[in-house]
């Protein structure tokens, strides 16, 4: 995997700068799962980060289960879902190797994380390992941006945050992958005032890229199917149409 963004050493700043739309992506979740999925409400996060999903997903009725390899991060999750008792469950994992005891009907592994599993091994396993985790009937929910190689052109998305009196920037800037490369370069400026003075973490990584194509062979490779397709906004889609960032409800073959 790609070295963790530095970003990843303040987990409440993590959290800041991705709360934006946490509760809106919950509810696409839960309607997903109920349309698609086999009623049972349990849900697994690979690389849960700072525990935002589960969160929602808690105070929706359900039961979770989150694993992350960042200590740090696990520490703030911890602390937010401390109050659930027995319906959360975290763990320091990584993708390609933690092994869920239990059977979900819910596993959800969206914002590319995925593309950080950067050869075609990694991430078959980490397929085959919820494949494994899933309750019959279960949904596996993986979001993530598709490439179309030679029509991608660099990008630069900016926002700010406000939350708890905090307040940050936040810059992402993407270099488009090249077909034979398969690798597209992210690099983050995250600005906030800190004694003082503005902070400013940077960080830059690389996240696998796919083509509508590759991520159908990837996924035909797999013991996972494609059940529906669904844009970030919630509308049916199409793996090889216009929209580019997709969350694919899969299923076990």
């Amino acid at each position: 995997m790609s070295r963790l963004p530095s970003i990843y050493a303040d987990p409440a700043l993590y959290d800041l700068v991705h709360a934006e739309g946490t509760d809106d992506e919950v509810w696409l979740l839960t309607h997903l799962a109920e349309v698609h999925g086999c009623g049972v409400k349990t849900a697994l996060e690979p690389a849960c980060g700072t525990g935002r999903y589960l969160a929602g997903l808690l105070r929706r009725g359900w039961t979770v289960e989150g694993y992350d390899l960042a200590p740090g991060m696990l520490a703030f999750t911890r602390k937010r879902l401390a109050g659930w008792g027995k319906r959360a469950r975290l763990a320091r994992g990584e993708m390609t190797s933690y092994r869920p005891k239990g059977r979900f009907g819910l596993i959800l592994n969206v914002l590319s994380t995925f593309r950080h599993l950067m050869t075609e091994k990694d991430a078959l396993a980490h397929l085959k390992l919820m494949a494994g985790a899933l309750e019959p009937d279960g949904i596996f929910i993986l979001g993530l941006d598709l490439s179309i190689y030679g029509q991608d052109e660099p990008d630069e998305e900016v926002w700010e945050c406000r939350q708890g009196g905090r307040t940050a920037k936040h810059v992402v800037m993407s270099i488009p992958a090249e077909p034979g490369t398969r690798r597209e370069r992210i690099i983050n400026f995250v600005t906030t005032p800190k004694g003082g003075k503005e902070t400013v973490l940077e960080s830059s990584y690389d996240l696998r890229s796919y083509s509508a194509a590759e991520l159908a062979s990837l996924i035909e490779k797999s013991p996972l199917r494609v059940e529906a397709v669904y844009g970030y906004d919630g509308k049916p889609a199409v793996l090889d149409g216009p929209e580019r960032a997709l969350w694919l409800v899969l299923k076990k073959k």
